[in-house]
């Protein structure tokens, strides 16, 4: 099927364009963008990862590379592909304040799956994380998939929803600096400090909280209070849950979470061997140890204790910002829905 990136200079439609690359049912037929309109991909990928390379410090910064086989590949117009006639899918990652893009997309007839936080909590937009609620996708053109924390909250929550039931979750992110793509913080902010993000211009906090109520389809009290840290890649999560049913032990938490596989039999291209890695190590999950489990599909989950005053369970974990918690989740998304269909 030829699959079309809109906002494919974008970091995330970058991560789109790495991930795509040799995937066994999708051809990339047009790169889109917008400011970069003209140019090879490889030179807006460069100027953008060399804009954070300086900025953000050459002793921190790791630049990613574009793929050699889309390097000299054009980056087309928004109206060519609007225009085009060829595409069947289309993986966005245009920016929440171009919205009424996704809506032309989907008016000239392509299926969308977004990952802009636009039309989000709009009712007849499914939201959705495969693994937890991939039923909602059926029959559906436009298919968003949640903020990057969601992505592996959800993961969390869904097997311990079903286990022991979830009275209220508490949630403190910290969060990478990718988490902003490629709008860049002042350094004062970042570098060497913890930038919390309550009342700020970004409402993660908002956006969590909301999207978990629309995955689970009910009114999960839950708690959330997120920061910014110097780091380039991957979300560190702590979360405390109070539960409906007694908990056994620690082990049958980590046992829970390890054999927690909804989708294991489908085969997917991007669906991990488990969509949950437990670790036991002390002082893990780390997101620089912990990001690339299963090419960045599964979330590293660790600190799993039921010794706690106020919570019945207690654990951290890592996920995967760009994979899991965008582009991946999003072709993961699409694979589910093209089987369905066939």
């Amino acid at each position: 099927m030829k699959v079309a990136i809109a906002g494919a200079t974008g970091m995330v439609g970058r991560k789109f364009a790495e991930l795509l690359i040799g995937h066994p049912h999708y051809e990339i037929a047009m790169l889109v963008g917008f400011r970069s309109a003209g140019a090879s991909l490889g030179r807006a990928w460069d100027e953008k990862e060399a804009n954070l390379y300086t900025h953000y410090g050459q002793d921190f910064w790791r630049k990613s590379r574009c793929p050699e086989e889309l390097r000299d590949r054009q980056v087309q117009s928004f109206n060519a592909l609007l225009e085009d006639g060829t595409v069947d899918i289309v993986f966005s990652a245009i920016p929440p304040n171009a919205w009424h893009m996704e809506r032309q997309l989907l008016q000239a007839g392509l299926t969308v799956f977004s990952n802009s936080p636009y039309g989000r909590f709009d009712e007849e937009n499914p939201l959705v994380v495969a693994e937890v609620n991939g039923e909602d996708l059926a029959g559906r053109q436009f298919i968003k998939n949640p903020n990057c924390v969601t992505s592996g909250l959800a993961l969390i929550l869904a097997p311990v929803r079903a286990c022991y039931g979830v009275e209220a979750v508490s949630v403190v992110t910290f969060q990478s600096l990718t988490g902003k793509g490629d709008a860049k913080y002042p350094r004062d902010l970042v570098v060497g400090n913890i930038y919390p993000l309550h009342e700020s211009d970004e409402n993660v906090e908002e956006y969590i909280t909301k999207e978990i109520r629309k995955i689970f389809k009910e009114e999960i009290p839950i708690s959330v209070s997120c920061h910014r840290v110097y780091v380039q890649e991957g979300h560190f999560v702590d979360v405390k849950i109070k539960t409906s049913r007694r908990i056994k032990s620690e082990d049958d938490v980590a046992e829970l979470f390890r054999t927690f596989n909804p989708l294991g039999s489908l085969s997917l291209p991007s669906s991990p061997e488990a969509p949950l890695f437990v670790i036991s190590e002390a002082g893990r999950p780390r997101p620089r140890q912990d990001f690339l489990h299963s090419r960045g599909m599964a979330v590293a989950v660790g600190g799993i204790s039921t010794k706690d005053d106020v919570f019945d369970l207690r654990l951290r974990y890592v996920v995967n910002n760009l994979v899991r918690g965008a582009a991946g989740g999003a072709i993961l998304n699409s694979e589910l829905v093209m089987q369905k269909r066939n």
